[in-house]
């Protein structure tokens, strides 16, 4: 009788582990330049408001994410070349910038800058702590995703209610959930690429998931803390 042998798993030393959770970092980083730079073409353009803010177009831009999100995740499921995995990256970045146009266009610079910085210093508190901790943060987890899967529920909702104070509410219990995940995430990307697995695009993956993790953390203090246009 033949034995099927199953290929050992190989693990990255602590130096590789290191190495690749920085490149994680860039590529999520330079993401957030993307949906930057695009929001603020968008925001600077009336022309491009008036486009993509107007009619059924509005609706396109606001659930588009919502489908882009899981169309890519799928695609960088299927392991496809590295330039095409930040391709998928940073095309989903793009869409999230126009999206968050509307947000530049409403909101001062004063809450823009001040909610980016508490973003990233928030961000980088519970990304250091997911990273380092010893304690497996799995079962806390899985608690976030049932939390956020309501929250989208009840976002969703609001959108056709319009309540200020549900607005606010979603806000502040969104807050919680995605600094949360935040940590989760961060254990989980390390986990992840610690396994020498050149089939997964285990680095863009992570970087996907922590760029919706800061955004959504920039929006929902934004959205809470900021000070809108007079115009």
């Amino acid at each position: 009788m033949f034995e099927a042998t199953l290929p050992e798993t190989s693990y990255r030393t602590a130096e590789q582990v290191n190495s690749a959770m920085l490149r994680v970092y860039n590529h999520m980083l330079m993401a957030i330049v993307t949906s930057a730079v695009v929001a603020g073409l968008v925001a600077s353009s009336p022309a491009a408001m008036a486009f993509f803010f107007t009619g059924v177009m509005k609706w396109i831009i606001l659930f588009l994410p919502l489908v882009a999100i899981f169309g890519v995740s799928y695609a960088l499921a299927n392991n496809p070349p590295h330039p095409v995995a930040v391709g998928l990256l940073h095309g989903f970045a793009g869409i999230m910038g126009i999206s968050l146009g509307a947000i530049v266009h409403v909101y001062t610079t004063g809450s823009l800058v001040m909610a980016f910085a508490s973003s990233a210093i928030l961000f980088a508190t519970m990304s250091f702590y997911g990273y380092f901790t010893k304690r497996s943060l799995e079962s806390f987890g899985q608690f976030l995703i049932i939390g956020l899967v309501a929250i989208i529920i009840a976002s969703i909702v609001n959108i056709f209610i319009g309540s200020s104070v549900m607005t606010m509410v979603i806000s502040a219990i969104a807050i919680i959930i995605f600094l949360g995940l935040t940590a989760y995430d961060t254990q989980q990307i390390r986990e992840m690429v610690s396994v020498n697995d050149p089939d997964v695009p285990a680095e863009i993956l992570g970087a996907l998931t922590l760029y919706m993790d800061f955004i959504n953390i920039f929006v929902n203090l934004l959205q809470l803390f900021g000070n809108k246009n007079d115009d």
